[in-house]
């Protein structure tokens, strides 16, 4: 369930809603981008100047704090 650098955009945000939250506090609209499905964190971190470790702790912090039963 961990999200490394080689996770697609669109894979993910199939994770958790939650994924989605995070990548809109960094100004992020990866749903609406046709590279979603081929894009990954790794190249969304390097495109918008984020530090790539900083990213993959905050995408995997918020799955823990996600019960799977209230995230479908």
């Amino acid at each position: 369930m961990k999200i490394t650098k080689n996770t697609t955009v669109q894979e993910a945000l199939k994770k958790s809603h939650s994924v989605l939250a995070i990548f809109r506090t960094h100004h992020l609209y990866c749903p609406g981008c046709k590279g979603s499905s081929q894009d990954t964190i790794e190249i969304v971190a390097r495109e918008n100047n984020l530090d790539l470790e900083s990213f993959l702790h905050e995408l995997n912090e918020t799955l823990k704090d996600v019960s799977p039963k209230h995230d479908k």
